[in-house]
């Protein structure tokens, strides 16, 4: 059984973890410490059902056929009657149906209230995904499982409750980026793993590696002249906060976030590695450990790098549709910023990827070998 000390020591790191989070979600941003920007007035959106179709025909308009809809949609205890028009041929129209839960945003203009419906109500569907989602984690991971849902409740909060403000109050992204990432980084290693050895060497190796990531990143934003502004929703940002966000350093933080993830997967299995093969074999040097370890960890950058590189071309996929499409050749194709932006992204974060395996390696095989010598001199005493 553990011995008291270390129960002690265990429950001081959860209660300062769960302190530094209370600090940075919740009470800084209710004190105003987040002075967030005032943003235009879109009107108030709420969620409501369809009872009745009351009129739906086909009818032609400018640009061709368009579905007219007149829908009773009960928000609340009010009922109210919503004319729906959109374009047949529209991938995103919504063709309603009595029961559909929908999205209806009511604003105020000049001649009175106004009320249509914006989208789906998608909430319940995606609970039930999020549902079988947490299930299968428990169901196979157990007690960890439960740990590692909590640690990404918490990543989630942390982002939303602080990044996210900490970003739009105008202060550093970078600065802002790399305190969630530390909070999120410690909470979710040893909320998922324990306290333990294997656990401080993969968050040292974690850390040094980010730093790293967001050091290489900087350079290569400077060296490649990007500007951060590669999409619409980065100029909107600009346009809605008037130019009080540093695009390059949002471009740097994203970077920074996008890496974390992968990093802590890497270096938790760099440092199981070397714990297990150490058990294994305690006879083995610390140089044949370390070659040992590096085995492993060259499978793991393989596929890992692979997956990052899948992961940034599965979400930039409508974009390479569109490259495809387009009549420069692809020499000329990288030279745009927004192609440029996705090479950099890609590029960075496998950099940090692959010299967290040594790193991290290096630095568990070094704890390894402290912590034998301790315990010998325990035992010598």
């Amino acid at each position: 059984m553990p011995s008291l000390d270390k129960l002690s020591v265990n429950l001081g790191v959860y209660v300062l973890i769960g302190v530094v989070i209370l600090i940075t979600t919740v009470l800084a941003p209710i004190s105003g410490v987040f002075d967030t920007p005032e943003v235009q007035d879109q009107g108030e959106t709420n969620v409501g059902t369809v009872t009745r179709v009351l009129e739906e025909r086909v009818e032609q308009g400018p640009r061709g056929e368009q579905l007219f809809q007149r829908l009773e949609v009960r928000l609340g205890d009010e009922t109210r009657v919503i004319e729906n028009l959109q374009g047949s041929a529209d991938p995103r129209s919504l063709h309603l149906e009595e029961g559909d839960r929908v999205l209806v945003t009511s604003t105020s203009g000049p001649e009175g209230d106004l009320s249509f419906i914006a989208d789906y109500a998608r909430n319940p569907a995606l609970l039930v995904l999020l549902l079988a989602f947490a299930a299968l984690v428990v169901a196979v991971a157990r007690g960890q499982g439960v740990a590692s849902l909590i640690a990404m409740a918490i990543s989630l909060l942390v982002i939303l409750r602080f990044i996210i403000p900490g970003i739009m109050s105008g202060n550093d992204p970078v600065l802002i980026s790399i305190i969630g990432a530390s909070i999120i980084l410690s909470s979710t290693l040893f909320l998922s793993h324990g306290i333990n050895r294997k656990t401080g060497t993969a968050l040292l190796g974690t850390t040094v590696s980010l730093i790293l990531t967001a050091t290489v990143a900087t350079l290569a934003i400077d060296f490649v002249r990007l500007t951060g502004l590669a999409d619409d929703q980065s100029i909107t940002l600009q346009i809605i906060t008037e130019g009080g966000i540093n695009a390059e350093g949002l471009l740097l933080s994203a970077i920074i976030i996008g890496a974390l993830g992968v990093l802590d997967d890497v270096t938790v299995a760099q440092a199981s590695a070397v714990a297990e093969l150490d058990a294994a074999n305690p006879a083995l040097t610390a140089r044949e450990l370390f070659g040992r370890a590096m085995n492993i960890g060259r499978d793991h950058i393989a596929s890992t790098v692979n997956t990052l590189f899948l992961a940034y071309a599965g979400a930039a996929l409508p974009l390479l549709l569109i490259l495809s499409l387009q009549t420069e050749p692809l020499g000329v194709l990288t030279n745009r910023e927004f192609m440029a932006t996705e090479i950099v992204r890609t590029l960075v974060g496998s950099i940090g990827i692959v010299a967290s395996v040594p790193l991290t390696t290096a630095m568990a095989v070094a704890a390894t070998r402290l912590g034998r010598r301790g315990e010998t001199a325990e035992r010598v005493v």
